[in-house]
C-alpha cells in the first residue's frame, strides 16, 4: 500500500523519488502488488511510475510484466474511447450534446491523454433530461442494449456505457436531492468542449468536476485509490475561495471536507488552513468512517448512509436512508435483472440484511480498536 500510495503522491508531486526508490529495496510480491493496484485501480499509475523509476536509477524489477499492464489498461481504454468517437458521431448527427463524466473525461484533461494511466470500467455520459429516449435508441442502433427495461446501463461485449439524466443519481435515488443540489443550467453553461473543434462531447467545469468526483467517491466509500489521484490532479484547476462558494452552494461541504481529509492523509495534499476552518468539523460516525476509507478497509455500502449527514433534518435523513434501502421496483430491477418481479423486494431484504451484518462488524472493529 505504501507503493501504491507513492505512485500517487509523486504523480502529484507530494513525494520525493529517492523515497520511492527506498520502498522498491525491499523484497516484493509482485503478483499480490498488481492484483491490489488494480483493485485500487492504480494499476496503470504504479507501472507507469516503476518504469520511470528504472531510467532514473538501476532497479531489479520486472519490466516486462509492469509494461504488459500499461498496454493492457491502454488497449481496454481505448476501445473503449472508440466507441466514444463513434457516438459521437451519431450525437453531432442528431443536433445533441453530452457531458462526459469521471475517467472518459480526465483522460483527456488531466492525465495528459496518456491511454494507460487511469483505467476505465465504463464511460458515464451525462445528458439532457429530454434527451434520453433518442440516446437510447442511438445506442442500440450501435448494438448496446439496457440490462434491464428500464436501465439507463447500456453494454456490447466488453463494452459499458452509462446514461446519466442528471448528475447526482436522482432518477434512481430521488431523495439524493435533498443533499446535494447541482444547479444544472451551470453545469451546462460552464462546461467545456472535450474537443476545442467539436462541441458535441464537453467536460465538466474543474469546480463542479472535483465536486461531482468528491460525491461519487463518498456514495462509494472512496473505496478506489485512484479517486483520490483524480481529485488531487483536478484540485490543481480549481481556486479554493471558488471551492468553498461551490460547495456552499450545492450543498456538498462535508463531501468535500471527506475529500480533502483523505488528500491530505493519503495523498500528502494540504489545504489552507483557513479553507478548512470554514468546513463542517466532522461527528463521531465520520471520523470513524474516514478512518476506515485511510486504512483502506472494505466499506463500499457505508459512504451512501453517510451521505445522510448533508440532509437537514432528522425526518429526512431517515426518509433518505428508507429509500436506499428500499428504492424503488423499477431501481431493484437493475440490481437484480433476472429476478421475478414478485421477489425484488424480499432479495433486497436479504441483500440488505448481509450488507448490515458485514458492514456492522467493520464499524465494531473500528470502534474496538478506538477504545482499545
Amino acid at each position: 500500500m505504501e507503493l501504491l500510495l507513492a505512485s500517487g503522491r509523486l504523480c502529484l508531486r507530494t513525494f520525493r523519488e529517492e523515497d520511492a526508490l527506498a520502498l522498491l529495496r525491499i523484497p516484493l510480491d509482485w503478483a499480490h502488488l498488481l492484483d491490489t493496484a488494480e483493485e485500487e485501480g492504480m494499476g496503470g499509475l504504479l507501472a507507469f511510475q516503476l518504469v520511470r523509476l528504472s531510467r532514473v536509477c538501476p532497479l531489479d524489477l520486472p519490466l516486462d510484466l509492469l509494461t504488459r499492464t500499461l498496454h493492457r489498461i491502454a488497449a481496454r481504454n481505448m476501445a473503449l474511447l472508440a466507441e466514444l468517437a463513434a457516438l459521437r458521431e451519431d450525437l453531432r448527427q442528431r443536433g445533441l450534446r453530452a457531458i462526459v463524466l469521471k475517467g472518459g473525461a480526465l483522460i483527456e484533461t488531466v492525465y495528459g491523454g496518456h491511454p494507460g494511466l487511469r483505467p476505465l470500467s465504463d464511460l458515464d455520459l451525462l445528458i439532457g433530461a429530454g434527451d434520453l429516449p433518442v440516446v437510447g435508441e442511438v445506442l442500440q442502433r450501435r448494438g448496446f442494449h439496457p440490462i434491464s427495461p428500464s436501465s439507463t446501463f447500456f453494454v456490447k461485449g466488453s463494452a459499458a456505457i452509462d446514461i446519466h439524466p442528471d448528475l447526482i443519481g436522482t432518477a434512481r435515488i430521488k431523495r439524493r436531492a435533498l443533499a446535494v443540489r447541482f444547479d444544472a443550467e451551470a453545469l451546462w453553461r460552464e462546461a467545456v468542449p472535450l474537443d476545442p473543434a467539436d462541441p458535441t462531447l464537453l467536460v465538466l467545469s474543474p469546480l463542479h468536476q472535483f465536486l461531482h468526483l468528491a460525491v461519487h467517491a463518498l456514495k462509494h466509500s472512496f473505496c478506489r485509490l485512484i479517486w483520490f489521484v483524480d481529485l488531487g490532479l483536478v484540485l490543481k484547476q480549481v481556486r479554493w475561495e471558488e471551492l468553498e462558494e461551490g460547495a456552499r452552494a450545492s450543498g456538498t461541504l462535508r463531501p468535500l471536507a471527506y475529500a480533502l481529509f483523505g488528500l491530505r492523509a493519503l495523498m500528502g495534499v494540504e489545504a489552507p488552513l483557513e479553507a478548512l476552518a470554514s468546513l463542517p468539523r466532522p461527528n463521531r460516525v465520520e471520523r470513524a468512517f474516514l478512518r476506515a476509507v485511510v486504512e483502506r478497509k472494505e466499506i463500499e455500502t457505508l459512504g451512501e448512509l453517510v451521505m445522510a449527514f448533508s440532509i437537514p433534518g432528522f425526518t429526512a435523513k431517515l426518509a433518505y436512508v428508507l429509500e436506499f434501502g428500499f428504492p424503488r421496483r423499477e431501481v431493484l430491477a437493475e440490481v437484480f435483472p433476472s429476478t421475478p418481479s414478485w421477489l425484488l423486494y424480499p432479495s433486497r431484504l436479504l441483500q440488505a440484511g448481509a450488507l448490515g451484518v458485514r458492514e456492522g462488524r467493520h464499524v465494531a472493529a473500528l470502534v474496538k480498536r478506538r477504545n482499545g
